[in-house]
């Protein structure tokens, strides 16, 4: 549900709200997402399949899986890729399907149920990435249905950069159902496993088992543990499996989910753009240009590496902390920015121009807050990038920034929308970082 700063009774000017501050800590820290949609894996009588609701407007996405042989495949959207291996890879590892459940299958495997289990004594493994549409992002919190055979348990190795990528952290999860913890025996012999990152994700004591990882992943490995030596398990999704956890019973679903993000680590290179939000307030939508001598200057310098936004007095505000100023200005890093701020009433200002100009900034080079002036020119060009220069021919700033000031208002608009809610997006060009209030 999205926050809303509270404006007081007319005539008088500032907000009365409990303060909650969105902070992006400093490199080398803590992740900080931002939600892009829900993964839902679905494996029933109704078909199997992986299906993905984007946060943005728009429809959802279907990887339908399919089987020939037990050979799992999938047409459609493409959203994940499920693969198999083993020690035996002369026996050609495969991802399999059976019986509404993923496992590892391989040539001369036997009866039994091939492909529906990841068996420990043939060294087997299933991986699942985020692909396709979801490539680039991350998965914070998970609630997994897994399925147990001969008493075995579960290794979850959580990684991210894909499966030879860095490895974020890895969980057990212990047999605790009945029977020989069997797919045999159903929903008794499952297990609800639940990931989190975030504190606030914690779902607490429950019919689950619950951990908190280390960060953000977008590979999920799944093997047999240690527990038994013959010990086997399956990937399922609520097919005679384990009950829904929190959010798939508020979603009234016993399938596997996968909470979807946009993980934003700290690091800003030339020409990358990162959307920042706080939820609703604000949103600092921010794009780093080249150098204005041309170069891209890598850590510490020049990389946009913590962000704040929240409200301080009568005023929302956001704040990015870099370091590409130095004493040379052929060096100086630039940006460009769109600020979304969100209000449930328009501020009690005046309107037209001076509605727009009720941003300031807070100059990095020590001048102190000022309002934030219009730029003598757009610096954009015909693609909406910023200027390149060189180092015989850097960038001239003084162009397109008023003398004494880092920061310029390119555009300025504002509208209420059909809830009543009043929006004003500034675009900003700037050399070096800075708050801005509004």
């Amino acid at each position: 549900m999205r926050k809303k700063w509270r404006w007081p009774t007319a005539g008088v000017v500032g907000l009365v709200v409990a303060v909650s501050l969105f902070v992006i800590p400093a490199m080398g820290e803590d992740t900080v997402t931002t939600d892009v949609g829900l993964l839902r894996l679905h494996m029933a009588g109704d078909g199997d399949r992986l299906v993905y609701d984007p946060v943005a407007p728009g429809p959802d996405l279907i990887q339908t899986l399919t089987q020939t042989n037990c050979r799992l495949s999938s047409t459609g959207a493409s959203l994940t890729t499920i693969v198999g291996g083993g020690s035996q890879a002369n026996k050609q590892p495969y991802a399999g399907l059976k019986d509404h459940r993923i496992g590892v299958g391989q040539n001369g495997e036997g009866n039994g149920e091939p492909c529906a289990r990841i068996n420990k004594d043939l060294g087997q493994f299933l991986t699942l990435s985020l692909a396709g549409t979801l490539a680039g992002d991350s998965i914070s919190y998970a609630e997994i249905d897994l399925g147990f055979k001969f008493n075995g348990d579960v290794v979850l190795d959580l990684r991210t950069g894909g499966p030879s990528g860095a490895l974020v952290d890895t969980v057990t999860v212990p047999c605790s159902g009945l029977s020989d913890c069997g797919p045999d025996s159903g929903g008794s012999d499952n297990e609800r496993a639940i990931l989190w990152v975030d504190p606030s994700d914690d779902p607490g004591a429950g019919h689950w088992q619950s951990f908190q990882v280390d960060g953000t992943f977008d590979t999920i490995v799944v093997k047999p543990g240690n527990a038994a030596a013959s010990g086997s398990v399956s990937l399922e999704a609520g097919f005679n499996g384990s009950p829904a956890g929190p959010v798939g019973a508020t979603l009234g679903t016993v399938d596997t989910l996968f909470q979807v993000v946009d993980s934003f680590e700290g690091e800003i290179d030339c020409g990358e753009t990162e959307t920042l939000d706080d939820g609703g307030d604000a949103t600092l939508e921010i794009t780093r240009g080249f150098d204005t001598n041309g170069d891209c200057k890598g850590p510490p310098d020049g990389l946009l590496f913590s962000f704040e936004s929240g409200v301080e007095g009568d005023e929302l505000f956001v704040d990015f902390i870099a370091e590409p100023v130095d004493a040379d200005p052929d060096t100086v890093a630039q940006f460009l920015e769109v600020i979304t701020w969100s209000f449930d009433a328009p501020p009690n200002v005046p309107g037209g121009e001076d509605q727009h100009r009720t941003l300031s900034y807070d100059d990095p080079g020590g001048a102190g807050r000022q309002v934030m002036p219009w730029c003598l020119a757009d610096p954009r060009d015909a693609g909406g990038d910023l200027p390149v220069g060189t180092a015989m021919d850097p960038v001239d700033t003084s162009a397109y920034l008023p003398s004494g000031h880092t920061s310029c208002l390119i555009e300025s608009t504002s509208h209420v929308t059909m809830l009543g809610d009043f929006v004003k997006v500034d675009i900003v060009y700037n050399v070096g970082d800075g708050k801005r209030w509004t």
